[in-house]
Parts: structure tokens; C-alpha cells; sequence
């Protein structure tokens, strides 16, 4: 349920950037997807059994902006992995609380790759539990969580969640 003191004008703007990002993704402009975070934010693929267990270890763990952009440094010039692309499918967003301008929100997701050659897999499937920034110009993410339901991947983690 969505707190009463969220407004149609901040909600929109939560879900605009919730696909702004993933289709960045999908879409290779990963620079643009860097955008969407703010200076001071932090980027974590973990798997949900590792936070039901209380481990804090992510299959990536970006603790800055700085961090997040040096990810897409490398994967631009030195990481080599098979190429394909990506598609997310995103379900509607759940604003769980907004406080001093920032929104919690969980949003389901699942991400198919394409391989070059046409075929299509399940890639993953989880939650983003995100901090936004609401207000101003455009929302930002303060944090963004994606939590797996799964621990394992079929192919190396490349590319964003």
C-alpha cells in the first residue's frame, strides 16, 4: 500500500526512472544508466539467500558513483564476455515509505538475454529494492538493491542487473 503522503507527481517520477534504467540497460547506454544514480549512492547485485542468511557479500557491490562508472570502464575496454542483449521486464512499482525526499520502493524484475546468434534465456529474476530521490529536475537513486532469487547465474555477470 502506498503511503498517503506520496503524490501522483513523485510516484511518477519513481517509475519514469525505474524504466529510464532499465532501458538504458537494454539498450547499451550505459552511461546514461550511470546517470541515474546520484554522486553519493551505492549499486549491489546480491543474491537472496545470502541476505536471508545475513551475509552482507554481493555478486557486485559498487559502494559510490565513482565505483559504479570504473564497472562500466572496464566492461567498455578490458572485460571480455559473450556478447547479447538484454531485456527487462519490470513489474509496477511498490512505494513502501517516502521520508525527506527519499522514496523506498520495491519493484519485481526478470531479465532475458538474447545471445547474438537469436537464442533467448531467463537470465535472472528478483527484486529491486531501491532509494530514490524524488524532487528536483529528475528522481535518482540513492541506493539500488537487486536482489536474486537465485544464488546462480547461467552466464558471467557482466553487464548491470
Amino acid at each position: 500500500m502506498m503511503p498517503a503522503a506520496v503524490d501522483g507527481a513523485a510516484k511518477a517520477s519513481v517509475e519514469r526512472l525505474i524504466i529510464d534504467s532499465a532501458m538504458y540497460i537494454d539498450r547499451d547506454e550505459l552511461e546514461a544508466w550511470l546517470d541515474c544514480f546520484e554522486e553519493h549512492s551505492r549499486y549491489v547485485v546480491m543474491p537472496r539467500n545470502n541476505r536471508e542468511l545475513g551475509y552482507p557479500v554481493g555478486l557486485m557491490h559498487c559502494d559510490s558513483k565513482d565505483r559504479i562508472k570504473d564497472r562500466i570502464v572496464c566492461l567498455r575496454h578490458a572485460n571480455k564476455f559473450n556478447p547479447h542483449y538484454d531485456r527487462h521486464i519490470v513489474g509496477a512499482s511498490r512505494i513502501n515509505a517516502l521520508q525527506d525526499g527519499v522514496a523506498a520502493v520495491e519493484t519485481n524484475f526478470m531479465i532475458v538475454q538474447t545471445t547474438k546468434s537469436g537464442e533467448s534465456k531467463l537470465f535472472a529474476a528478483g527484486c529491486y529494492e531501491d532509494r530514490i530521490r524524488v524532487g528536483g529536475e529528475r528522481a535518482r537513486f540513492v541506493e539500488r538493491i537487486a536482489l536474486l532469487d537465485t544464488f546462480s547465474i547461467p552466464s558471467m555477470l557482466a553487464t548491470p542487473v
